[in-house]
């Protein structure tokens, strides 16, 4: 029944009753008249014999059996009598006609009155005694006294058998009599059926398909009104609420189209300056590179590293130094053609594709990069600074076997202007390669000399709490400088890139990763709770032997990794998925976690969050750096905190600047903040023994 549709289910409830109140009547009007017919038949066998009884009389006195056999005659000829038979009193046959089928035995019977004798399904019998008669009124009709007086006066008996095969002839006509009817009237009655049925199943039915389509995404389907009603209520109730939909629909889609394309923008340029990033910059000089090894057009790349920058953050601050990076990339922009690629790669470096330009062209554009750089005043808070840019240029020609021997040859020349007194260019080619790590090797130097020599100074960055729910016990983050005679410190995120390129980047790791465990011990035995955050580099998730290692040396330790939190930048994860996912699941089964770093940059940051489940994110500063002013930067801010408050990962902002951040990051429900506001990095030996004297906190 659940299976019927609603059609037949309304040709159902139309022809059901009719059906059964049809064959009910013909049933009964049909049983009647077999009875009827029945009736009949007793009626005129009793007639018969009530008839014959006295016109046997005088035949039976008189003994003229002749004249009795032809009434036997006479009366089988009747339509329907199958047999007719008299006996005398004694009880033989006096006259016989047709087929008896009645028993010697029960013709010898007596009678006391006419009636039905024997009834089968075939025939059916009947008897009369024959009375001699009194006086010469018909007593025919009249009622015998009693018995005695019949036996005494009783001359015979006659008996008349009745055949019903005629009684079951007109009994079967009157059954298919009936049947025909109940056929022809359903025959009448089905088109009305069918048309009451369609008349109230084509509305509902248009609805059906309506919301049918409507859920295949046919959302401008619609519904003929053409119902009164109820049903007019429906179709009309339905167009508005799929007009509401549409609506909906439209507004969403337009949103998502929109947030789609934002975050497709800020996946390929970066936050600050609107420039390439570092990732889409790598993509299109990959093409690049493709193109000129299949006999496409030759290239020029160029790498600019900014000079005297740090002096800009260090006197004005960071903000000071976000607004030049961006007057310094208009002023790129301004100087070179439409088809040239310009990208931020990352704090004050840039990177420049010339298309289709080498040789002395692309020196002129990179001497006129130089001296507008070196002409260029930068205004803040009354002080005016004058910088310059460290240009390493070289040529992508056919000889060129894979990208990164074009990359290494740049970035080598960009080195080599900046060691050699800056602001300057630097022109190489691949092939100068020798020449390159000749001038590198003064970094690899320095890097040896201050890792022999200890002078690699390991910081730590506390988190201020913003959220009363979380972690107990102090969340700090691990960083290094670089001290040097007679020079600035260089932080640990300007140095690690230099130590990747001259493998030196996993002792790096390695001395934090150390630093972090000693620090965790020592907690540990003061029954302290404490979180540390590690960052590492690409050279350690690609070390084999490093997970070894570090069992190792907790092993030794007497502890397992629980607080270990090693930081990877989400960059580095989209690079080395494979071999970052299985670090994950051996540094779980050491009890330590991940921590993603710029996090919040690209469509691969949510994927990344379901993959690695990490401990905790660190957010990118393009999300964080202007709260106040930039709505979509709080949007984006806002979709990504409740999508990990859903997967229970923490979140992290760093370099917080102002009060009003630090509130806004409050109550979007960012967990942690760390930054100059919050509390300036501080030697990790200073910072642990305050921590450890520290009298210890109820964990309730």
């Amino acid at each position: 029944m659940n299976r019927l549709t609603l059609r037949h289910r309304l040709l159902l409830l139309t022809l059901l009753p009719s059906a059964l109140i049809a064959i009910v009547l013909v049933i009964y009007f049909t049983l009647t008249a077999v009875d009827t017919l029945e009736g009949e038949l007793h009626q005129k066998g009793l007639s018969m014999v009530r008839h014959l009884a006295p016109v046997s009389e005088f035949g039976i006195i008189s003994g003229q059996t002749d004249s009795l056999q032809a009434l036997a005659q006479a009366s089988v000829q009747e339509t329907g009598v199958k047999a007719m038979v008299i006996i005398n009193r004694k009880g033989r046959i006096l006259a016989a006609s047709g087929r008896v089928s009645l028993t010697p035995e029960r013709l010898r019977q007596a009678l006391s009155q006419p009636g039905e004798i024997v009834e089968t399904p075939d025939w059916i019998a009947f008897g009369a005694p024959v009375i001699r008669s009194l006086n010469e009124a018909d007593a025919l009709f009249e009622p015998l006294l009693d018995s005695t007086e019949t036996e005494i006066n009783s001359l015979g008996q006659i008996f008349i058998e009745l055949d019903k095969v005629e009684l079951g002839k007109r009994q079967h006509e009157l059954v298919l009599r009936g049947m025909g009817i109940v056929v022809f009237g359903l025959l009448m009655l089905v088109p009305l059926a069918l048309a009451m049925a369609n008349a109230l199943a084509t509305p509902v039915l248009r609805l059906v398909e309506a919301v049918r389509r409507m859920r295949q995404g046919e959302l401008s389907v619609r519904v003929p009104t053409l119902s009164f009603g109820e049903l007019g209520v429906l179709e009309q109730g339905f167009n508005e609420m799929a007009d509401h939909l549409e609506e909906v629909h439209q507004s969403m889609q337009a949103r998502i189209e929109e947030a789609t394309a934002q975050l497709a923008y800020q996946a390929r340029h970066d936050a600050l300056t609107g420039l390439l990033n570092r990732r889409e910059f790598d993509l299109q000089l990959e093409r690049a590179v493709a193109a000129v090894q299949a006999g496409g057009e030759e290239f020029s790349l160029l790498f600019i590293d900014l000079d005297r920058f740090k002096q800009v953050n260090d006197q004005c601050g960071h903000l000071a130094g976000d607004e030049l990076l961006r007057q310094v990339a208009r002023l790129f922009s301004g100087r070179l053609r439409e088809n040239d690629l310009l990208a931020r790669l990352g704090g004050d470096e840039f990177g420049i594709i010339l298309s289709g330009c080498t040789g002395f062209p692309a020196q002129q554009v990179a001497n006129d990069l130089c001296e507008l750089t070196a002409a260029y005043r930068f205004i803040c808070q009354d002080k005016v600074f004058s910088i310059g840019a460290s240009i390493g240029l070289t040529a992508a020609t056919r000889q060129l076997r894979n990208m990164n021997e074009l990359v290494a040859a740049a970035d080598g020349a960009c080195h080599r202007a900046k060691e050699s007194g800056r602001n300057q260019v630097c022109v190489t080619t691949v092939q100068q390669a020798p020449e390159r790590r000749q001038e590198g090797s003064n970094w690899a130097a320095r890097i040896r000399s201050a890792l022999s020599d200890d002078r690699l100074h390991i910081q730590t960055l506390p988190l201020h709490r913003l959220q009363t729910a979380g972690i107990f016990g102090p969340v700090i983050e691990l960083t290094a400088e670089l001290i040097e005679p007679d020079q600035p410190p260089i932080a640990l995120s300007a140095l690690i890139e230099a130590a990747q390129r001259y493998d030196f980047a996993g002792i790096i790791d390695q001395r934090l990763v150390d630093a972090a465990i000693d620090t965790l011990s020592q907690s540990a035995a003061r029954q302290r709770p404490l979180h540390c955050i590690v960052p590492i580099s690409s050279a350690t998730i690609e070390n084999p032997g490093f997970m070894d290692r570090l069992a190792d040396r907790l092993a030794l330790a007497g502890m397992n990794a629980r607080g270990l939190l090693i930081m990877l930048p989400e960059e580095l994860i989209s690079r080395h998925m494979p071999a970052v996912k299985e670090f994950s699941e051996r540094l779980q089964q050491l009890g330590g976690r991940l921590v993603l770093d710029d996090v919040g940059g690209g469509f691969a940051s949510f994927s990344h969050l379901r993959n690695l489940a990490p401990w905790g994110i660190k957010l990118s500063r393009s999300l964080t750096s202007d709260l106040s002013g930039n709505r979509a930067s709080t949007a984006l801010l806002r979709a990504v905190q409740e999508v990990t408050a859903d997967l229970g990962i923490l979140s992290i902002a760093s370099d917080v600047l102002t009060p009003e951040d630090l509130e806004s990051l409050k109550t979007l429900g960012v967990d942690y903040a760390e930054g100059r506001l919050i509390l300036p990095a501080i030697a990790l030996e200073q910072w642990r023994q305050s921590f450890l004297e520290k009298p210890p906190v109820d964990a309730a």
